[in-house]
């Protein structure tokens, strides 16, 4: 399957790139929590996706790239989760977010036992169906969407998030510019028509910190590497994340994330 990845981004033109896994600049997420270690003296951290090395290349004017990437997370364990897992990440430039859909959607296909139609639904439809109703507050549609949506998504592509769930996507007619892909209850696929403006990532970046201070999380030094190349430039993309670990867990029919990957961490 890894050949068979490699084929379907050789065959579309996209360039195959490797960027460290080790920094002493962090991404910063209210919700992902970094697994630190120290280097040369100073602290560092193992990346939870290679989106700023790959978003640095983009500034350079590399073109469409992708990488297949160990990420790591701390304290994610369970049927789905593992500290180590393994992420395919791509971007397009020029691509529209519907152009991103549609390739994804042929991705997530080369793994599928079957071929479904997804279906396309809105965030907030998605309540309404299954919950009843739309939380107002988003601490409260976290919860509800994980234990009341998502188990329902047999084949869907959620879209039109609320602005305030932009993460670092674009922002347009107060809705943010990104989707994910759900296959019998699991998520695959998070992507996004990407933010570029530098300004605005910074204001994000800094709220997330305070955001996670709140929750009694450590803040994280935000990445001035990864703001410099976007005052560069980059050009207008669309991005996209998949887990590959669960897109096997979906290929062999299997339940546990722990029946893909040899060596796992024991769950509490």
């Amino acid at each position: 399957m890894l050949r068979r990845a490699r084929g379907f981004f050789a065959s579309n033109a996209v360039l195959e790139v490797d960027v460290p896994i080790l920094s002493e600049r962090a991404s910063v997420d209210v919700h992902i929590d970094l697994i630190e270690s120290t280097c040369l003296g100073k602290k560092a951290y193992l990346h939870s996706s290679p989106e700023y090395g790959m978003k640095r290349l983009l500034s350079e004017g590399i073109g469409d790239i992708y990488q297949i990437a160990h990420v790591f997370r701390s304290d994610e364990r369970g049927e789905r989760h593992n500290p180590e897992f393994t992420m395919v990440e791509w971007y397009r430039n020029a691509f529209s977010l519907e152009e991103m859909i549609e390739e994804t959607a042929s991705f997530i296909s080369l793994f599928l036992p079957d071929t479904p139609e997804f279906e396309r639904l809105e965030y907030r439809q998605a309540f309404l169906r299954y919950v009843g109703f739309f939380p107002e507050s988003l601490e409260e549609r976290d919860r509800l969407f994980a234990l009341e949506v998502e188990p329902n998504l047999q084949a869907s592509i959620i879209y039109r998030f609320p602005a305030e769930q932009a993460a670092l996507s674009c922002v347009k007619d107060g809705y943010a510019e990104r989707f994910e892909f759900f296959y019998k209850g699991i998520e695959l696929a998070n992507g996004y028509h990407e933010l570029t403006d530098p300004v605005e990532h910074r204001k994000r970046f800094e709220r997330n910190n305070l955001e996670r201070l709140a929750l009694g999380k450590p803040s994280y030094p935000i990445d001035t590497l990864f703001l410099e190349a976007l005052e560069e430039g980059i050009p207008d993309c669309s991005g996209v994340a998949v887990g590959f670990d669960r897109l096997m867990m979906v290929r062999h029919c299997v339940d546990t994330i722990d029946e893909v990957i040899p060596f796992t961490w024991e769950r509490s």
